[in-house]
Parts: structure tokens; C-alpha cells; sequence
């Protein structure tokens, strides 16, 4: 890594540790990207906070790794003492179980891509460790929530996913992505499973009026025809005395 050779160059004295900004442990990814992006350092190899795409290994790396993995096997020896010092009560987790907190802190060591997940007026809501963790808890699949952030579309009518920050200084509502206001949220999420594509609608000063949760429900409340309705709302465009939109739109 650039750091290690250039301290190894240059000598630890010719370097120092700054601590830049106290945050909090949920708000820790938002504000390295943060420091990364405006800052950006000579010797981070990283992109964004928490996250190592985009970065491959030098040749030079890649060869230093596999050296050092192809010496790491143990003798059939080490082997049995490894297996007698863990076996049955030596085994550190001997008739224990992880507890609930523990279980939140390993989900979340396994995750390097966060997703941020955002209400309909584009708030930072909650930001949960992964896709996987989300979509178990909102009874979808990782395909499903990828393509809602590739498309930026809105999710069941209120919620926006996304795995870079919109803005670096958001801070979310929800701190703790496992706690009782997450669960509520989620709770939310799930009551909405039914609504596929809203209908957000507008007098022609851009008032918000109200939601439909689809095109046929205004046709049946406003007596619109649904193709019209659909047509408008691709477009932001107006019909009438009202303005459609698929999303909210900016004041």
C-alpha cells in the first residue's frame, strides 16, 4: 500500500496522526467519504469511506499476497493442537451464543456497502450495513432494491435507496438502523408492499394536493382517464387543473 511505502521511505517522523472530527459510530462511513472526496489524500487508495471498489492491487501486491498465503499452511501437527485447544469447554464460545448486539456488530463488520435509504422528499431516513439486510426485512430480494438504485425509482411510494450518500453532510433520522424506530420504519415499508408506482398530484402552482397509489386510482377519484394520467406523470406535465408527477416534486 502507498502509506506503508512511504513510511518505510520516509520514516514515521516525518509523519503525524490528526484526529479530524469526533463523530458518531453510525455516522463514521458519511464522513469519511466526506473527508476523502474533498481532501482528497495522496496515500488513501480508497474511494469513499468503508468501501474498497474501484482500488485493485498492484502486480507487485498481488505476488507479496500470494507469497505470503502459499507459506501460511500448517503442518498436520499444528493442525491437531489448533483442533485440541478449540475442541468442546476450551472452545471460547463452548455453550454461549452470540447476543443480540453482537449479532447487529458482526452484520455489520460483513458489510463494506452501506445503503442509505431515503423518504420521498429525499431526507436521510436510516442507513442500513447492505441490500441483503434491507431486502429480508421488506420481504423483497437484492435484484429488486438494486434496480430502484440504479433507477432512482421510488420504492412502494415513499423511499429512495441509494449506496452513496446524496449528501455527504446528511446525518439520518434513525441513528441505529436496528433500533425500534427502524423496526417502525420497516413496519411502514412493509404496509405499502401492495403499491407498485404512485401518483403524486399538483395544482398548477405546484401545490402538493395528494398521493394515489396508482394511475387507476385517480382515474376512479378524479374521473381522468388512466393513459392520460400515466402520460402526464412520465413527463411532469398537467391535465386540467392538476400536474402528475411518478415522484415528488422540488419546491
Amino acid at each position: 500500500m502507498p502509506i506503508v511505502k512511504a513510511l518505510l521511505k520516509y520514516d514515521q517522523s516525518n509523519f503525524m496522526l490528526l484526529i479530524l472530527e469526533y463523530v458518531e459510530a453510525q455516522n463514521l462511513t458519511i464522513r469519511e467519504t466526506h473527508y476523502i472526496t474533498s481532501l482528497m489524500p495522496y496515500y488513501n487508495v480508497l474511494k469513499q469511506g468503508y468501501y474498497s471498489s474501484g482500488y485493485k492491487h498492484t502486480e507487485e501486491t498481488k505476488k507479496l499476497l500470494s507469497e505470503l498465503a502459499s507459506n501460511r499452511t500448517h503442518s498436520d501437527k499444528t493442525k491437531a493442537l489448533i483442533a485440541r485447544t478449540l475442541t468442546g469447554e476450551n472452545n471460547p464460545f463452548y455453550n454461549k451464543s452470540h447476543s443480540k448486539e453482537t449479532i447487529v456488530r458482526i452484520i455489520e463488520a460483513k458489510s463494506a456497502n452501506p445503503l442509505y435509504v431515503y423518504n420521498s422528499f429525499k431526507e436521510l431516513l436510516v442507513i442500513f450495513p447492505s441490500i441483503k439486510t434491507l431486502s429480508n426485512k421488506v420481504r423483497t430480494n437484492h435484484s429488486t432494491i438494486v434496480s430502484f438504485i440504479n433507477n432512482q425509482a421510488i420504492f412502494r411510494g415513499e423511499w429512495y435507496f441509494s449506496n452513496i450518500p446524496y449528501n455527504l453532510d446528511d446525518t439520518p433520522v434513525i441513528s441505529d438502523w436496528n433500533s425500534k424506530e427502524s423496526n417502525e420504519l420497516l413496519e411502514n415499508i412493509n404496509s405499502n408492499i401492495l403499491i407498485k408506482k404512485v401518483i403524486f398530484v399538483y395544482d398548477k402552482k405546484k401545490n402538493f394536493m395528494c398521493k394515489f397509489s396508482g394511475v387507476m386510482e385517480v382515474q376512479r377519484v378524479l374521473h381522468i382517464n388512466h393513459f392520460t394520467v400515466k402520460k402526464c406523470a412520465e413527463i411532469q406535465g398537467s391535465y386540467k387543473e392538476y400536474i402528475f408527477s411518478y415522484e415528488r416534486l422540488k419546491d
